[in-house]
């Protein structure tokens, strides 16, 4: 069970792959907390069609998924591999990659890639950069970053020399990982180009099949993997990681994390505004219809929805 869905084994994984079904919930989870308060009706159900539909794209041009079918609107049924936390096999295979993979096309002010920089973390270089880079410039070519899956926050490496030693793969399954990042944010960004939408970033995760090679995992190109704007306005859950960021909460969070707490002893996140919740809830399913090019909901087009009740909510100052 997860924070925003979970996974129903039908077949445990072996020395071959099980099968699991994801059933996407309407939960949602921001600054590490896990399950907030609140529920963004359609959520789920427009994730697991995004996700669906670009599993099906990818495997149109030969990328492989372990995506093997929808068994309905909010259940994606997969191929399942093992998850190995400790230390992995001399020759890995039918296992999750223990990495987050994260494509950055632009660098939004508090992105982590600025205060790693500023902590003297890591170096323009170890990015790729030739020089320190600014807030929302085009990066050309985009980051590919990793971090750590499996731990109890996520830890970014400061290179690739890092993520081998953290694997234990060569510089060429490194290499083939980081070349599939790059393929799959160019398919994102094209999609993306196509409605008009700026795809600032995201995230994929991979896992080995029975014969070792690669094939992409979990969920990726939704709303909640990856970050979007249209005419300005935020298209994913920043946009509710922005409305927190103005609470005592979150100051309260981060305190939290660096007294290493507990999370049962974290304060209480407080609820959503209902116009919010409202609001999030239809640009889920609107930006859904408008990916996959299928009216699966029935709600405004996202023009309408920004024109006219986003502008409701920046009055209210709910939204900025």
């Amino acid at each position: 069970m997860g924070s925003v869905k979970d996974l129903k084994v039908i077949e445990e994984a072996g020395e071959e792959e099980g099968i699991g079904v994801f059933e996407f919930s309407d939960r949602y989870s921001i600054f590490d907390y896990g399950k907030m308060p609140d529920e963004i009706e359609g959520k789920g159900e427009a994730l697991c069609l995004m996700g669906a539909y670009n599993f099906k794209e990818l495997e149109k041009s030969g990328v492989k998924t372990h995506f093997i079918e929808l068994e309905n609107r909010d259940e994606m049924k997969v191929k399942i591999v093992n998850v190995i936390t400790d230390e992995l096999p001399g020759e890995p295979k039918n296992m999750m990659v223990p990495l987050e993979i994260i494509y950055r096309n632009y660098l939004g002010e508090g992105s982590s890639v600025f205060r790693r920089l500023e902590k003297g973390e890591i170096e323009p270089k170890d990015l790729g950069l030739k020089s320190y880079p600014e807030v929302n410039e085009k990066l050309d070519p985009p980051i590919i970053d990793f971090s750590t899956k499996y731990e109890k926050f996520d830890r970014y490496f400061k290179n690739l020399e890092e993520v081998k030693e953290h694997t234990g793969f060569d510089e060429k399954r490194i290499d083939g990982i980081k070349e599939k990042a790059l393929e799959i944010n160019d398919f994102i960004n094209q999609r993306a180009n196509d409605l008009g939408w700026k795809h600032l970033d995201g995230k994929m995760e991979t896992a080995l099949d029975r014969n070792g090679y690669l094939m992409l995992a979990d969920i990726l190109g939704t709303l909640d993997e990856d970050r979007f704007e249209y005419k300005g306005v935020k298209l994913s859950k920043e946009m509710l990681r922005r409305y927190y960021r103005k609470t005592d909460w979150s100051e309260e969070i981060e305190k939290a994390k660096e007294e290493d707490l507990p999370k049962d002893e974290w304060p209480e996140p407080p609820e959503l505004p209902e116009d919010l919740i409202n609001f999030v809830s239809d640009m889920y399913k609107s930006a859904c219809n408008e990916w996959t090019g299928e009216r699966h909901f029935d709600v405004k087009p996202l023009d309408e929805l920004i024109s006219e009740d986003y502008k409701r909510l920046e009055k209210k100052g709910l939204v900025e």
